[in-house]
């Protein structure tokens, strides 16, 4: 995650290049530098990528760093989207997410989605293989 003034540095460029290049105003950029980015209208964000010549999304990441959000909802039994109708199976993928997100595995929905299958498919040479360690 890096500052704007970052940002400007290792492009090496400053907020009359910017502004020059994108268009916008010295004072109407100036004044978004000084917001969160969150603030930054499409235009600000579009207009500085361009000045770099990088994507708004190259831009985003390096002013945001990563920004990854597990989603569990216990009301519609959903994980990054993905509901999983089943409230044993729904508990035991959420237990399986959880235990393996905190050990910085960041799942996206289609491994969720791909969880779920697997979940519904049978297993007898895990369930096996279960038993021979756990016993009956």
């Amino acid at each position: 995650m890096m500052l704007i003034d970052e940002v400007m540095t290792n492009y090496n460029t400053n907020l009359s290049d910017i502004a020059h290049k994108s268009g916008i105003s010295k004072t109407t950029l100036s004044n978004a530098f000084k917001r969160p980015i969150n603030t930054w209208t499409i235009r600000i964000l579009n207009g500085v990528a361009k000045a770099i010549n990088e994507t708004p999304e190259k831009l985003l990441h390096l002013l945001q760093g990563d920004q990854y959000s597990l989603v569990i909802n216990d009301h519609e039994q959903s994980i990054q989207g993905v509901k999983i109708p089943d409230l044993p199976t729904y508990r035991n993928v959420k237990f399986t997410v959880k235990s393996n997100v905190m050990e910085g595995w960041r799942p996206s929905r289609s491994d969720i989605e791909e969880l779920k299958v697997f979940t519904e498919i049978s297993h007898p040479e895990l369930d096996q293989k279960f038993k021979d360690i756990f016993g009956e």
